[in-house]
């Protein structure tokens, strides 16, 4: 297996996303695409409430503290370890 993609994306939300995240999400139907823009990436998606999100691509080193890309198994996820857990 090859190296994972670590594209990064920043969502309108405050919430970061890896490229699996965001083509996992896509795929399963939680999300659906409504736009896409190449340069600068940039992608609109409407979440499964209703609610339309904006992902932004960004670089590994503009990520605050406290945002870590984990990688397991080939596919990389980022862990918010500013959020507590409820």
């Amino acid at each position: 297996m090859g190296e994972p993609d670590v594209s990064l994306y920043e969502g309108s939300n405050g919430r970061y996303y890896t490229a699996w995240q965001v083509r996992r999400r896509l795929r399963s139907g939680e999300w659906t695409r409504c736009l896409r823009q190449r340069q600068p990436d940039r992608r609109l998606v409407e979440t499964g409430d209703g609610t339309l999100l904006l992902l932004v691509s960004v670089e590994p080193d503009a990520l605050p503290g406290g945002i870590d890309v984990r990688v397991a198994d080939g596919r990389a996820r980022i862990v918010d370890t500013r959020r507590t857990p409820p």
